[in-house]
């Protein structure tokens, strides 16, 4: 009796063990490897997200004899919504490592109200404060009104606690793709389309504009022969034109049920379209993406995200490009 009574204690203090082991790998389990790719079919990985790095506590700006734009951007460095601080003329420093292409990016924009990082991070902090929803426009000014409202964000430190996110997107022949970083580090990528006959320009923008979904209407270029573009020119020369040297027929679209959208440069957008393949030129100038990543990246980034287009030359600044230009009394080649 006893030694059954010594077997069944060890079984009873095994099986605790085991219990304990298992209670402890449920609350902390292994750490997960980076993805940093998401493929059409596979679903987005959330928890590998890092957050912003919260820097130890500094005193609010002091601005004397400042202009409002330089004191406008001390507070939006101070308060965490813009990374990027003046390194001399056409040179800027980031608060985090950050890629070449980036840094070749911020140095191609002058420091001035017009600076797409400033009016990026602007329209992020008019977001937190309450003062944007999805649909309405962020169109920031960088003025007085603003530096008020900064300035009493900062008397009750109310600071920035998201990573920074930035958009690239890389146009191309072939293999187009769209990548989101975080704080400098590459945490998303997905195949894209971007505009045929050059319709997508490069440069950089900020997130303006968002919807779910939303109705897209507009106009669409078609590649015609010579022929017909000739006889489109003397009938209706309103439809036809040229664009990066080829014949066109603009053709207008009206579509409904286009979801995750994100504006940043006039109409052309981030957006999922059902499309039977993705990764070259084939869209009226946007981004199209497929629809469980244009889900994870719309969920992502948000008003003020700065969203970069380059070329696949890589050349970071805006490029002079044919897209929209009609050759007046010259043929256009097929």
């Amino acid at each position: 009796m006893k030694l059954k009574s010594k077997y069944l204690y060890i079984l009873t203090a095994f099986i605790s063990v085991l219990i304990l082991l298992a209670a402890a790998f449920l609350k902390y389990p292994p750490p997960a490897g980076k993805t940093s790719s998401v493929s059409k079919k596979s679903k987005p990985v959330l928890s590998g997200l890092s957050r912003y790095v919260t820097p130890k506590p500094l005193k609010p700006p002091v601005c004397k004899d400042e202009t409002v734009f330089a004191c406008t951007v001390k507070y939006l460095e101070y308060l965490r919504y813009l990374p990027i601080s003046s390194a001399g003329p056409d040179k800027y420093e980031f608060s985090f490592h950050a890629p070449d292409i980036l840094h070749r990016v911020a140095d191609s924009y002058a420091w001035n109200p017009q600076n797409p990082f400033v009016l990026g991070a602007a329209a992020q902090y008019l977001e937190a404060s309450g003062k944007l929803r999805d649909g309405e426009y962020a169109r920031p000014q960088i003025d007085g009104t603003l530096l008020s409202e900064l300035k009493k964000s900062a008397a009750e430190k109310e600071f920035n606690t998201h990573p920074w996110k930035w958009v690239l997107v890389r146009q191309a022949e072939k293999s187009e793709r769209v990548e989101l970083y975080e704080n400098g580090r590459e945490i998303f990528s997905s195949p894209v389309n971007t505009g045929e006959f050059a319709t997508t320009p490069d440069g950089t923008w900020y997130v303006f504009l968002r919807f779910h979904d939303t109705t897209m209407s507009g106009l669409s270029p078609k590649r015609i022969s010579k022929k017909a573009y000739m006889s489109l020119k003397l009938k209706h020369p309103s439809m036809a034109g040229c664009l990066d040297g080829h014949p066109i027929q603009w053709v207008a679209y009206d579509d409904s049920g286009i979801k995750y959208v994100d504006y940043f440069n006039k109409g052309i957008a981030l957006h999922y379209i059902p499309r039977a393949r993705y990764g070259f030129p084939q869209s009226a100038g946007c981004i199209e993406i497929p629809k469980h990543n244009a889900r994870f990246l719309h969920k992502n980034i948000d008003y003020g995200t700065i969203v970069t287009v380059i070329g696949s030359a890589g050349n970071a600044v805006a490029k002079k490009r044919r897209a929209g230009k009609t050759y007046a009394g010259q043929s256009c080649t097929e």
